[in-house]
């Protein structure tokens, strides 16, 4: 119980650094940079610096009210949100890592578990933030920064390499399970990863040179490849497919409410970015679910 509490307030400070870092972003400089990063903490609105207890994580933004005690502009969502995903993720990864590939929770917590593990689960959480940030960057700027979907990839090979050394089963190193089979997954780890990174990567940069790059931008053709080399395949798929769901889904609803009209460029990366996420947590679940309603297909 102790772990789990010092895990979300961790994960609540490292949200709150996220937002700083989001927020702080340019264009013209690298993501996770120095320069953005450093500096004390100021009201975007008004530029007052803030004092401690304003940089409380989640708490200071429900005691002020959700706004700037100088000046009462309306501070953004986006403060608790990432925080609390944060939190989340510190908190869930771990156990999720645990269920996915098999691992007593009870070993976990004494420290007894196998050693991949632990560095599957750090790999995880970091790859974690990093579409976060993605999401949060090309939701503001409408760019996908070359660095991030770097260190996606790096990720990716650092998985992959992990995950060999496991020595699983094939369908276990996939978070849909068993379905995966039904894909077609590889036994061999690396040619998993591999297929995921050119199915990811080729499904985006057929979009992307079809429509001249009007209906996607080449960052996200990095982005699906290097996510793919990450998840893998068939996992890929499925992200891919939720990414084109939930895009279409929010499409529609700014549609209907006239906040978009149909020639509005959307940034797809925040989409891609919750698809990835949905496949990563509720991947099993949601085939399990589409399956029993049509378990013929």
């Amino acid at each position: 119980m102790m772990a789990s509490l010092l895990l979300v307030l961790f994960g609540l400070a490292l949200g709150s650094w996220l937002n700083v870092v989001t927020l702080r972003y340019r264009p013209e400089r690298r993501l996770f940079s120095f320069h953005d990063a450093a500096g004390r903490s100021h009201c975007l609105a008004c530029g007052r610096e803030l004092r401690w207890y304003e940089l409380v994580p989640l708490f200071s933004f429900v005691f002020q009210l959700g706004r700037c005690r100088s000046c009462g502009v309306r501070l953004s969502f986006q403060y608790p949100l990432v925080e609390l995903l944060g939190a989340a993720i510190l908190a869930g990864a771990p156990r999720l890592i645990a269920a996915t590939y098999s691992v007593s929770w009870g070993a976990v917590e004494a420290l007894a578990a196998p050693a991949w593990y632990y560095a599957l689960s750090a790999l995880w959480i970091v790859a974690a933030f990093v579409w976060v940030a993605i999401g949060i960057v090309d939701l503001r700027h409408s760019i996908i920064p070359n660095g991030a979907s770097v260190a996606l990839a790096v990720l990716g090979g650092g998985v992959t390499v992990v995950l060999a050394g496991a020595a699983l089963p094939s369908f276990q190193t996939s978070f849909l399970g068993s379905y995966a089979l039904i894909a077609g997954i590889p036994a061999n780890v690396f040619a998993g990863h591999i297929l995921g990174a050119a199915a990811g990567g080729l499904v985006f940069w057929l979009l992307w040179a079809l429509s001249r790059g009007r209906a996607m931008g080449f960052g996200d053709v990095k982005l699906a490849a290097a996510s793919g080399l990450l998840l893998g395949w068939p996992d890929i798929a499925l992200a891919v497919a939720c990414s084109f769901i939930v895009g279409g889904v929010w499409g529609a609803a700014l549609l209907a409410t006239n906040r978009r009209s149909m020639g509005d460029r959307i940034p797809f990366g925040p989409f891609f970015v919750v698809g990835a996420l949905l496949t990563v947590v509720f991947g099993r679940q949601f085939l399990a679910w589409y399956f029993g309603i049509f378990p013929g297909t």
